[in-house]
């Protein structure tokens, strides 16, 4: 005879406890849930709380130097070409000397 709902929710209670399951949550934006989503998919994996485990075992089996480097926040460096910081520079220059402005104030002889 088959379990009825109750009796097999009952079951998964006492399993998840026997082996001191917790339930995690954490929300996601949009994008990373795509990702997630793609990432699972790539590795053939059913469900994204088992991308989620792999990952972190993976994780805890890296170096500390490795694991820093892999965790850094991916950030855009912004490079300023040197020819466009001087031209930059000489429209600067030449805007103040057409207007300088209203800010311009002479030195307090002392």
């Amino acid at each position: 005879m088959a379990k009825s709902a109750q009796e097999r929710s009952a079951k998964a209670a006492q399993k998840r406890l026997a082996v001191a399951e917790k339930e995690l949550r954490h929300k996601v934006r949009p994008g990373i849930e795509q990702a997630m989503e793609r990432i699972r998919l790539r590795g053939n994996v059913p469900i994204i709380s088992e991308v989620l485990q792999i990952a972190i075992m993976k994780m805890d089996l890296m170096g500390d130097e490795e694991l820093i480097k892999f965790l850094r926040y991916p950030r855009h460096e912004i490079v300023i070409n040197e020819s466009v910081a001087r031209k930059f520079r000489n429209q600067s220059i030449a805007e103040l000397r057409r207007d300088p402005g209203d800010d311009f104030l002479e030195p307090l002889l002392a």
